[in-house]
């Protein structure tokens, strides 16, 4: 495991069960908010106080947040909370106790770019050992941003597919798991709550002629998942043109919602080139892994299958032991860690991030004029 490193997370916004109308990020909401503007009023909402989780024996405090044009550099500090233990100096030696009022926080980083006009942002966290701070910024911020926008903020793992080419480089497929289930006819009503999953695995040199095909099918699942960011930002204006906000009758009541809009705004061409990019959308969605790479991984796992159905099927890529799952024929795709050399100081973090996000942004088709980062 990297010690220092960090992950990138794209960021889209759209309407509760609209997921193809997404918001431009700086005119979010019905009342055209800016997410960037939301985040920030979030963390001061927060403030610099101690909050704690009982549940997890853990808390945090937001030291400090920066907002730098269209981006919000923030600095947190998380950690255990009501147990005896002490802070110690590695150099001198020296010890302090601690004890059950006493939280130790480390501090981590983070990062939020969200360029004014696009549909697409990103959120980054710096990674200590295995710490960081995604979990808690969506909690804390991202979903009660969400809430009171009235919005659905889509946060995913974000990775290059020349990325993954260079850090699988040199790796093989070491294990294949597949997660089975006992199959419905099998079960009585007195089954009908229990765990009734069975996990598989195989290990050994076999599985090594598997790599190939494998990573392969990881790249193309990860350069579909691009294809379908670039798309759905072209299907988004004519989304966003078909359907208007306002008063609609549901099951008798008038209330507020959406309704197709005149013909006037949303035209017969419009439609029919909807029509056609929807239809592009739905094959890069429907492209599945080629069945005959799951009936090979498959005859790898030794189980009979007479009474068991398949659920899940993932392999674990690595050197000499399995370090990366990747889930076969599934829309999530595994988080890349991106490494550092050493704790960068802050300013080396932001300019880093600055550039990342340029890049990531270019190669998803949104063109940055100068000085986006300073717009306002």
């Amino acid at each position: 495991m990297t010690a220092y490193a960090y992950l990138p997370y794209l960021i889209r916004v759209a309407p509760p069960h609209r997921p193809r109308q997404l918001y431009r990020l700086n005119d979010v909401g019905q009342d055209h908010v800016d997410l960037l503007a939301k985040i920030s009023d979030e963390l001061k909402t927060i403030g610099d106080g101690f909050h704690h989780n009982e549940i997890l024996a853990e808390g945090f405090r937001l030291k400090r947040n920066n907002p730098f044009g269209r981006s919000t550099l923030l600095w947190m500090r998380r950690g255990p909370v009501g147990n005896p233990g002490e802070a110690y100096d590695i150099d001198t030696g020296n010890e302090v106790e601690t004890g059950l009022n006493t939280a130790l926080l480390s501090e981590l980083r983070g990062g939020f770019y969200i360029p004014e006009g696009s549909y697409f942002g990103f959120l980054f966290v710096e990674r200590v050992g295995g710490r960081h701070l995604k979990d808690l910024i969506y909690k804390r911020v991202i979903l009660p941003v969400a809430k009171a926008l009235d919005v659905a903020i889509r946060v995913e793992a974000y990775a290059e597919t020349d990325d993954w080419r260079k850090e699988l480089a040199g790796q093989q497929v070491l294990r294949v798991t597949e997660l089975l289930n006992m199959s419905a006819t099998k079960e009585d009503a007195s089954t009908l709550d229990e765990d009734l999953s069975v996990r598989v695995a195989a290990e050994g040199p076999v599985l090594s002629r598997m790599t190939g095909d494998v990573k392969d099918l990881l790249f193309d699942a990860l350069d579909r998942r691009h294809a379908e960011y670039r798309l759905l930002a072209q299907v988004a204006p004519l989304e966003s043109r078909r359907s208007i906000w306002g008063d609609v009758t549901r099951k008798g009541q008038q209330k507020k919602g959406w309704k197709a809009a005149p013909r006037a705004a949303f035209t017969v061409a419009d439609s029919e080139e909807l029509s056609a990019q929807l239809l592009e959308l739905e094959a890069l969605r429907g492209t599945s892994a080629p069945q005959e790479l799951l009936e090979q991984l498959q005859a790898l796992v030794p189980v009979d299958r007479s009474e068991l159905e398949s659920k899940r099927l993932e392999v674990s890529f690595g050197d000499t032991i399995p370090q990366k799952n990747f889930v076969v024929e599934s829309d999530r795709l595994p988080q890349l860690v991106y490494p550092l050399q050493g704790r960068l100081t802050d300013i080396e973090l932001q300019r880093l991030w600055e550039a990342q996000v340029e890049a990531f942004l270019g190669r998803l088709g949104v063109t940055l004029p100068d000085g986006w980062l300073l717009s306002s």
